[in-house]
């Protein structure tokens, strides 16, 4: 059975990846880990402390959290209507990459499945800053839900890659099994920095080439314009690409990215479901 974490605040954005998850796994059997954590800023020096001040504010916070929670599942329960589908609440009074990070091992998570901004996120910002520190410390998968992003079936699928690192049959698991279960076009994208590949580059795109034989697939260079950012957003648009995929190496170009000015200037909005898939060097 597949484990699927699905971090909320009960904001739209973060309830629309959740409405998303259970449409995209509506025909396997799953199970859905609702969290939500909160770290009052009143309570983040006091609380651990043991301030006096403090004492019964956790107390107060957790029960009316598993009273809205509960409801909550309760609401998805009704709508989802699904036999193969089942909630899991919990809740905790820490950082949400830390308790994601505890439940990913403690429950032995396949995949995170979480929305671009919170409640308080910027129109402009392309991934909030509970996104990005999911992203930046996940040990699975991360499937990322932009605001306003409605579920189909994806079937023109891209993969963003450098060549620079090897690929393996297991990081390429979670890539494959969506194009096997929507039987769905790859296209693999690399943006010219260089004049041609290097020997390591012509190596791993003949391996990648090797595990993806078995699927209708195409090999795109993009123009390296003013940013990585820049190129594959162009390159989404003109091959109306519905499902963007990246594997996400330590210090690898995908970093760049997450670093690059895209969130004021070139706003690297993108309105598909974007999945990191994390490999440890």
């Amino acid at each position: 059975m597949l484990k699927v974490l699905l971090p909320t605040d009960f904001s739209e954005n973060s309830r629309n990846a959740i409405d998303y998850a259970m449409h995209f796994y509506k025909e396997m059997a799953c199970t859905f880990y609702l969290l939500h954590t909160y770290t009052p800023t009143t309570m983040r020096i006091d609380y651990v402390l043991g301030s006096a001040g403090q004492i019964g504010l956790g107390d107060n916070w957790v029960s009316e959290t598993e009273s809205e929670i509960n409801e909550f599942c309760e609401e998805l329960e009704r709508i989802n209507h699904n036999p193969k589908h089942q909630f899991i609440t919990r809740i905790a009074l820490d950082s949400l990459v830390d308790e994601v990070l505890q439940v990913t091992i403690k429950e032995g998570i396949d995949i995170i499945v979480m929305g671009t901004q919170g409640a308080t996120g910027a129109k402009s910002v392309f991934l909030g800053t509970r996104t990005m520190n999911v992203l930046k410390v996940a040990a699975c998968p991360v499937l990322v839900v932009p605001k306003g992003c409605f579920y189909k079936a994806p079937k023109e699928v891209a993969l963003v890659t450098s060549y620079k690192r090897n690929f393996s049959a297991e990081v390429l698991e979670p890539l494959k099994r969506i194009l096997t279960r929507f039987k769905s076009s790859v296209h693999i994208m690399h943006i010219n920095e260089e004049e041609r590949l290097d020997f390591t580059q012509k190596s791993n795109r003949n391996t990648l080439d090797a595990y993806l034989n078995e699927f209708e697939s195409t090999y795109h260079w993009m123009p390296n314009f003013t940013s990585k950012t820049k190129s594959i957003q162009v390159f989404l648009k003109e091959l109306d690409i519905d499902f963007l995929t990246m594997v996400k190496y330590d210090h690898d170009f995908i970093e760049g990215i997450m670093r690059e000015p895209v969130i004021k200037k070139v706003s690297f909005s993108i309105e598909i479901p974007f999945l990191v898939i994390p490999v440890e060097n």
